[in-house]
């Protein structure tokens, strides 16, 4: 799959490669497809772009691993319990996260993701993708 480059670029080549997925995966709820595919896209997509970063701050002995793998489980418990609601019939609850997912990701990405770039590069330890 071919993906434009993320609204966010942080200048690190894999994580802008995750960031761009990530905007495809989010405009896949406006594209009018079925939301329980956009959904299970998101989640398949998310597990893999948060364990790849998990990885790279775990080989780098990046400092803030805790608090960046914290909110990166906190997107995960939200979208468990979204995909809860979708089962029992509420389409609203996932339009929502639609919604709000790329606000979120701006602070995530603008500062989590952005220092965890800035150590890579500082530290000479960017991690092959």
């Amino acid at each position: 799959m071919s993906v434009a480059a993320p609204a966010i670029p942080l200048g690190y080549a894999p994580i802008d490669a995750l960031h761009a997925e990530f905007d495809a995966c989010v405009a896949a709820f406006e594209g009018g497809g079925a939301l329980s595919a956009a959904l299970a896209g998101l989640r398949t997509h998310l597990l893999r772009h948060f364990g790849d970063e998990e990885r790279w701050m775990r080989e780098s002995e990046f400092p803030a691993f805790d608090c960046h793998k914290r909110e990166h489980d906190r997107v995960l418990d939200v979208l468990a319990e979204v995909e809860r609601r979708f089962a029992e019939g509420d389409e609203e609850v996932v339009l929502r996260l639609a919604a709000e997912l790329p606000r979120w990701f701006a602070v995530h990405a603008t500062t989590m993701d952005a220092a965890l770039v800035a150590w890579l590069g500082a530290n000479a330890a960017i991690v092959a993708p």
